[in-house]
């Protein structure tokens, strides 16, 4: 039988995917495995802003229909920085950086106001991908919630 929660299926297939390698590589993702849940789901490109310090830039490649709907809008081609809290959802990439630096799966709940205002109570799934070298180049975000 299979797991219908969002997030255990995600860690699953993200284990699945990474086998003995410290991550799964982002050229192996198969969106045809989550097929059902993509829709939940946002894919954010990883860019070293400045190696010294340590800052990333994340890009939205992707962003689901029903994430779209969470965060009040969509935001495909929007760039952050996971300390940058000035857009709907920003509570939902504050632990980001840590996924990229750990290079390990993050899983979270709370809540955020989206763009219309509402409460969004959610559950949370930061997952890194990237290299075979290690090194994160995306981060798929699978996000399960209700408005209130």
């Amino acid at each position: 039988m299979e797991d219908k929660r969002l997030t255990n299926r995600l860690l699953t297939y993200w284990d699945r995917l990474r086998g003995t390698l410290p991550l799964p590589q982002w050229q192996k993702f198969n969106v045809g495995s989550l097929e059902d849940i993509w829709g939940q789901c946002c894919v954010w490109r990883v860019d070293i802003a400045n190696l010294e310090k340590r800052v990333n830039n994340y890009t939205y490649e992707y962003i689901g229909m029903s994430a779209q709907e969470a965060l009040g809008k969509d935001m495909t081609g929007t760039m952050f920085v996971s300390h940058f809290q000035k857009f709907p959802g920003a509570k939902v990439t504050e632990r980001v950086d840590e996924a990229v630096t750990d290079s390990k799966p993050i899983c979270d709940e709370g809540t955020f106001v989206n763009e219309n205002n509402k409460v969004v109570k959610y559950r949370s799934c930061l997952l890194p991908f990237g290299t075979k070298e290690g090194r994160v180049t995306h981060v798929v975000l699978g996000l399960s919630w209700k408005a209130f």
